[in-house]
């Protein structure tokens, strides 16, 4: 799949990216990977992903990303979004970057090309303080406890002014589950300046421990969340849908995700002090469709989602906490505070 040089020579959106990389690491050379076939002839969506040897605060892998925006053509004004506006980074912690005959380990490279899918499959474009849920290991030969990804800017400057727009370098950090359920009741910033207390901040690093594991950055992320109370209106999830099955609606999740759901929308609960409203809605945004969820103040609202817009639920407090309920099993479920609803939980990721 992977290759070490581009696709085009007239690219001047790559070229603005790989200039305001040699000015973050003079006189590095860095390793590059390609893909055989470039996205506009029908190959994945990034292009390319260079990788440099950093050393600052220990030594690791800075992925950087080629694809999310116009690297070749102009698509827009020079002062709007180039493309989707964004491209990725990850920094990965590893003493064999100090080695420079050391080559960066390829499951990254997968990784932010899987998480480019996610984009181009569905539109929903990843930004600073979004997070995601891998669904199982970010590294998989690896023993880890990291299974999803926060994201936050990068440090070497963001956004940066290219000739086909603007470009901000996001990027993506390695999570536990455990940290993942903080965000939802938080904020990504939050959670990951309290991981950076104790870890090089920003950088992933496979073999530590959950924050769980140390009772201070517990205490440190309680007392943020009971101080800020959450910050999430919205939660992306591989796997939703909302079918109709005669008289009921069937909404159609991962077995893991009933659990994320609840948390996500019992924190908003708790910062309100009241259900969702129409200020204070909360979306699920899934690869293909997208459902709305709003406080039920009298007759339930079942509402299925069509081309232009999203499916709209209406759920009550004590829904949510049913729904957190839910035995993480494959099967067909119902619950007496949710009636209309057949929640169906899949093992597709």
């Amino acid at each position: 799949m992977w290759q070490t040089s581009r696709m085009n020579d007239l690219a001047p959106g790559w070229d603005a990216i790989t200039a305001h990389f040699a000015r973050a690491y003079p006189g590095q050379e860095p390793q590059h990977y390609g893909t055989a076939i470039s996205h506009m002839l029908g190959g994945p969506p990034l292009d390319g992903i260079s990788v440099y040897r950093a050393s600052d605060p220990v030594w690791h892998w800075h992925y950087v990303t080629y694809g999310y925006s116009d690297l070749y053509e102009n698509t827009a004004p020079a002062d709007e979004d180039s493309g989707y506006g964004i491209e990725m980074t990850f920094r990965l912690a590893d003493p064999a970057a100090a080695d420079p005959g050391a080559t960066a380990p390829v499951w990254a490279l997968n990784l932010l090309q899987n998480m480019a899918q996610y984009v181009f499959d569905t539109g929903n474009v990843i930004y600073a303080h979004h997070h995601m849920d891998a669904n199982g290991p970010i590294a998989l030969e690896e023993n880890t406890v990291l299974t999803a990804l926060a994201c936050t800017d990068d440090p070497v400057g963001t956004p940066i002014d290219t000739p086909n727009g603007t470009v901000r370098f996001v990027q993506a950090v390695g999570i536990t589950a455990a940290e993942l359920a903080m965000v939802s009741s938080w904020n990504t910033e939050g959670v990951l300046d309290v991981i950076g207390r104790r870890w090089p901040h920003g950088i992933t690093i496979l073999d530590r421990p959950g924050l769980d594991s140390d009772p201070g950055l517990v205490q440190a992320v309680d007392e943020g969340r009971a101080r800020d109370g959450s910050s999430m209106t919205s939660l992306f999830l591989d796997t939703l849908a909302l079918t109709a099955a005669g008289d009921d609606v069937v909404c159609t999740l991962n077995i893991h995700a009933p659990g994320r759901v609840a948390q996500a929308l019992g924190a908003l609960f708790d910062r309100t002090g009241r259900a969702p409203d129409d200020d204070t809605s909360f979306l699920l945004a899934g690869r293909t469709t997208s459902v709305q969820i709003v406080a039920e103040t009298g007759t339930p609202v079942r509402r299925l989602p069509t081309d232009t817009t999203p499916g709209l639920l209406s759920l009550t407090p004590a829904a949510i906490g049913a729904l957190a309920g839910l035995p993480a099993e494959p099967g067909d479920h119902r619950l007496g505070e949710t009636p209309g609803i057949l929640w169906r939980l899949s093992t597709q990721q």
